[in-house]
């Protein structure tokens, strides 16, 4: 009740607290952050927010520190309190004298977090969650820690821990808008470096694979003069990924994507292979087949018994994660190739066509919605032209059955024009 009451008072615009006082608060709202009722603690939490507005810098940089203490030598059931607690004060920190103050403090404790020998998993995922959101609010205000910062995430990427790895790569993402280009390229050779290494683990290779495509996403444009290093690895990795590995499948076409629409004018020269290569994988299913000969009916119905104790269940089939991401793909380059529309109708049209009888419902989403996108960049090109890009009369009726069909399916009724 009484941390309740401070809570109220706190908020109120007009309160305000001499220097004992601020010392007084701040000790007693860190005491509640370990009370044992979760009530107690959260509205402990709940207070830092105002007070962090109401107390000079010196406080605020006191706290932090005690909270960073709690968090890497704390008994384990603190640390998940003070970890919010920390997230909360770096979030209402809204001066730079301010920031700069807490991060001279906060960068070394949260780096020797994540980088320590004896350091827990819980530990580092916690310091890579908080860096996480301290680079995407003051990465700017840190140029002098970059290169530090830099080395240390760099040699997270190869953690044994999936979620450390996981963090690590959202940290670097986060912490790319602001590097200069040298540690950019410093840090795009590592990544690719690790992605050729000979012997590396195939979760590691999917990691950085998965770091590029966070790097082109982060830094936009900047990340044009690196395809030349980064686009041959992904398509040779996507295409020699054994059957049972989609997920490095998967992340290489989604960094092509991001490549395709952060890096329109770098990534023209490679357009023809993203494109071979989206199309291919439109229909990689390796489990399922339609085509096969159809016997006679006996046959069939004897092969219903013998097959119906082991019939096949698509649970852990993840091909569709590499269909959709080459839909989002070939979706991407229509989008920023409108000058490859001719060659598009010739590849890519049949190929999506073929695909609207698509069995995964969140796959076939994605191949209308692609093909919509290809109708979209014909009205955009073709507008006020004569000679207007037309499917051909047998493709369209193949296109409303297959869309009347595929309503029906979801009991969606079609809208008359």
């Amino acid at each position: 009740m009484a941390t309740s009451d401070l809570l109220n008072e706190l908020n109120k615009e007009g309160f305000k607290a001499d220097s004992d006082l601020e010392i007084k608060l701040s000790n007693i709202i860190l005491q509640q952050l370990d009370d044992v009722a979760g009530d107690v603690s959260g509205l402990a939490v709940k207070c830092l927010a105002p007070l962090v507005k109401k107390v000079g810098e010196p406080r605020v940089v006191e706290m932090t520190n005690k909270l960073c203490e709690k968090l890497l030598n704390g008994k384990d059931q603190h640390r998940d309190i003070a970890s919010i607690a920390l997230k909360t004060i770096i979030a209402e920190i809204s001066t730079p004298s301010l920031a700069q103050s807490v991060l001279i403090s906060l960068s070394p404790q949260l780096i020797r977090g994540i980088t320590g020998g004896g350091t827990t998993t819980e530990i580092k995922c916690e310091c890579l969650d908080i860096l996480c959101d301290v680079l995407h609010k003051f990465g700017n205000l840190m140029a002098t820690d970059h290169e530090i910062l830099l080395n240390a995430l760099l040699s997270q990427l190869n953690s044994n821990q999936a979620s450390v790895r996981k963090k690590t790569v959202s940290c670097i993402a986060s912490l790319s808008s602001s590097l200069s280009d040298d540690l950019l390229a410093k840090t795009t050779i590592e990544v690719v470096r690790n992605v050729g290494s000979k012997g590396i683990k195939s979760e590691l290779i999917r990691t950085n694979i998965q770091m590029i495509g966070a790097l082109s996403r982060a830094v936009g444009y900047r990340f044009g003069p690196h395809l030349g290093d980064t686009v041959p690895v992904l398509i040779n990795h996507c295409t020699t990924a054994s059957e049972n590995d989609e997920e490095l499948q998967e992340y290489s076409l989604q960094a092509l994507e991001s490549f395709l629409l952060r890096c329109p004018r770098d990534s023209s020269s490679y357009c023809d292979q993203i494109l071979h290569l989206a199309l291919e994988y439109l229909s990689y299913d390796p489990n399922f087949t339609d085509n096969m000969e159809e016997d006679t009916d006996d046959e069939n119905h004897e092969e219903e018994e013998d097959e119906s104790a082991n019939e096949y269940t698509d649970d852990e089939d993840a091909s569709w994660k590499v269909r959709r991401a080459a839909a989002k793909c070939l979706a991407a380059l229509i989008v920023s190739r409108p000058e490859m529309l001719c060659k598009l109708y010739e590849e890519a049209c049949p190929k999506l066509i073929d695909r609207f009888k698509e069995r995964e419902e969140n796959v076939k989403m994605d191949v209308f919605n692609t093909f919509i996108e290809l109708l979209r960049q014909t009205g955009n090109v073709t507008k006020g032209q004569t000679d207007m890009v037309e499917l051909r009369l047998t493709d369209r009726m193949e296109v409303d059955n297959c869309c009347l069909d595929w309503m029906s399916q979801l009991q969606v009724q079609p809208l008359l024009a």
